[in-house]
């Protein structure tokens, strides 16, 4: 990003517990924060304002998060955004085979997180 941009992070994420924990690190850390409970709330939010990485459930009501990021890699305008999948179970798709950058299990610590971003992001 370049110095001085604002970094947006976008959170999807049905757990609302898990948002605000997310949001408020991400806010401590400077970060600027969008969140959405589903797959299908979150590219409306992507459209209305492009992330600069997406922390992304798997497992949601109305769009999970595979079904989210197959439309985001479909879309010329999106594909390029950074995603950070995160869930409970073992994932069975692999980063070439879905097209996320990194993986998270949850739950993780906010280190794990700060340094997974910062890598996508730098």
């Amino acid at each position: 990003m370049a110095e001085g941009t604002p970094i947006r992070v976008l959170v999807v994420d049905d757990e609302f517990s898990i948002v605000e924990s997310l949001r408020e690190i991400l806010l401590w850390e400077g970060y600027e924060v969008d969140t959405a409970p589903n797959g299908r709330l979150a590219l409306e939010a992507v459209a209305r304002s492009r992330p600069s990485l997406i922390l992304l459930d798997v497992m949601m009501p109305v769009m999970d998060g595979p079904t989210m990021l197959r439309a985001l890699r479909a879309n010329a305008d999106t594909a390029d955004i950074p995603v950070v999948l995160m869930s409970a179970a073992p994932l069975r798709s692999t980063p070439d085979a879905l097209g996320y950058q990194a993986a998270l299990r949850k739950p993780f610590e906010a280190l794990a997180l700060l340094k997974t971003i910062r890598a996508l992001v730098a």
